[in-house]
């Protein structure tokens, strides 16, 4: 994007900035309507969500040095309605919403997010392969990827839960979880040996709910997400060399509050700069996407780990070709000294 986000501050050298905002926020891409919709018009907003009394506000984030301009103030909002009413809203103030809700490729679903709004199934393929729901659920207010395209209407922001309270997307299996039962409880221990036993021949090819694990843990190892207040968890990781020999690492990451999935290029120049040098890369996926990386890193062994990144140009040069040309969501290049 032509106006990167960033999350960390290089004048500061934190991760805080000056500014409010409520507990529960989106940030958010609106582009005018008086005009076409590129990365170069397309500005920043954020949505505010206030309990008492109960109302959301949307604002446009300032350039450097200005103020943050409020735009719509929606009192009461209904979840069921929210994507109808705050396209109407915004459209009276000239801004047309960039949001997964307003995407042709978005399929309303009857589950909400943990910060209750409505979640949607990406349609987006590269292939024919079908894909869990789980794994291509998106929050209606979910950052645009390259493929997104306005829809001829608004969609409904959701399906009605058949009863009771709002169903939930599935949320992913933690490897730090698996990994405290396999290794430390008897029953782990049994239910490996028996797995082992039980098998003969070839194993058949695990499903995507198998493959996609959190490498994050329950809480340590994730970061802040772009789009809202919910953590991004690491799904899977890749280390190559650079042709300087420095580490490369591709990661795939996943908020589990909206359901973003992001790309991150990290170069880490230490072991061979004297100023710590590390340059970090982020890009908005689809969901297909994302699983189509990760599928890539499935396939090396040990691939997370830095000792046989030499050995892997092709992996890097496919990489590279990847993102070739992709919207950057945020960059930077940090300095520790």
């Amino acid at each position: 994007m032509s106006e990167t986000f960033q999350l960390f501050n290089l004048a500061t050298m934190s991760g805080v900035f000056p500014g409010t905002r409520t507990m529960v926020y989106q940030r958010v891409r609106l582009a005018p309507m008086t005009q076409a919709d590129d990365e170069a018009t397309r500005r920043w907003a954020r949505i505010l969500w206030y309990a008492a009394p109960p109302a959301c506000v949307v604002e446009l984030e300032a350039h450097a040095g200005g103020a943050a301009a409020p735009l719509v103030r929606i009192v009461a909002p209904e979840p069921a309605t929210l994507g109808v009413v705050l396209t109407e809203a915004l459209a009276a103030t000239g801004w047309r919403p960039v949001t997964c809700g307003g995407c042709t490729h978005w399929r309303p679903h009857a589950a909400r997010t943990p910060d209750d709004l409505p979640t949607g199934l990406c349609a987006w393929r590269h292939s024919a392969e079908s894909l869990p729901e789980a794994l291509t659920a998106q929050s209606l207010l979910a950052l645009p990827c390259d493929h997104w395209q306005i829809a001829d209407a608004p969609s409904p922001t959701g399906v009605a839960a058949p009863t009771g309270a709002p169903a939930a997307v599935a949320p992913i299996r933690k490897r730090a979880e698996q990994e405290s039962d396999e290794r430390w409880t008897l029953a782990g221990q049994l239910r490996r040996w028996l797995h082992k036993s039980a098998s003969s021949g070839v194993a058949p090819a695990p499903t995507w709910e198998q493959r996609v694990i959190e490498r994050s843990g329950v809480g340590a190892g994730t970061e802040p997400c772009f789009a809202c207040q919910g953590r991004i968890a690491n799904l899977g990781a890749l280390a190559v060399a650079t042709p300087e020999g420095d580490k490369q690492t591709f990661s795939i990451w996943r908020c589990r509050t909206c359901y973003t999935y992001y790309l991150n290029d990290w170069i880490d120049r230490w072991e061979r700069t004297d100023n710590l040098e590390t340059e970090e890369r982020y890009y908005r996926l689809s969901p297909a996407e994302a699983l189509e990386v990760l599928a890539v890193i499935d396939q090396v062994v040990h691939a997370e780990h830095p000792a046989r990144r030499h050995e892997r140009d092709a992996q890097r040069k496919w990489m590279l070709e990847f993102i070739k040309g992709r919207a950057l969501l945020s960059h930077q290049i940090r300095q520790g000294r």
